[in-house]
């Protein structure tokens, strides 16, 4: 939502082995969004925004990258491999961006990749061990005989809730 997070969200896009940033430099920051996303699908596809993508030099001075200008497009882009991503992702974090994070979908078919947002770090993430998502459990006792298991996830909004009631039959 760019009136509610404004140019500090950016999209890093997994592209086989590497995570890269896309900007077009002469498209109004409001339409970064649709751009950076139909690059990857056809057009038969429908796009929707997924955030604004700060100016890309910004982003590369942060993480001390070079920007590179593939081919004769003006598109600008930049990347770095998966296996740093943790590396990364804290600073821009500490410096107070929000990172979507956009990966490549298994779906062993031939043609364009499918891609879809599987995580979204915002400054108040604690990163370490991301690899595994992290829950906070909660249990719940009652004296009317109910009882209740509750697992959220706040990287991602997974929740499981496991209510339990019992009859005391020792009375």
């Amino acid at each position: 939502n760019y009136f509610k997070y404004g140019l500090s969200v950016i999209q890093l896009i997994q592209t086989g082995k590497f995570y890269e940033l896309w900007h077009e430099p002469d498209t109004p920051s409001r339409q970064q969004a649709y751009s950076q996303a139909e690059l990857l699908v056809e057009s038969s596809m429908p796009s929707r925004p997924l955030g604004v993508t700060p100016p890309i030099e910004q982003i590369a001075s942060l993480l001390d990258m070079r920007i590179i200008s593939p081919g004769k497009r003006s598109l600008l882009q930049m990347g770095f491999p998966i296996y740093s991503l943790t590396t990364h992702l804290s600073t821009l974090l500490d410096k107070g961006c929000t990172a979507i994070l956009i990966d490549e979908l298994l779906t062993g078919k031939s043609g364009p990749k499918q891609r879809a947002v599987s995580q979204v770090y915002s400054p108040s993430c604690n990163l370490e061990d991301c690899s595994e998502l992290s829950y906070v459990l909660s249990i719940y006792f009652s004296q009317d005989d109910l009882s209740g298991i509750t697992s959220f996830s706040a990287m991602n909004g997974h929740t499981i809730m496991f209510p339990v009631s019992w009859t005391d039959r020792d009375q």
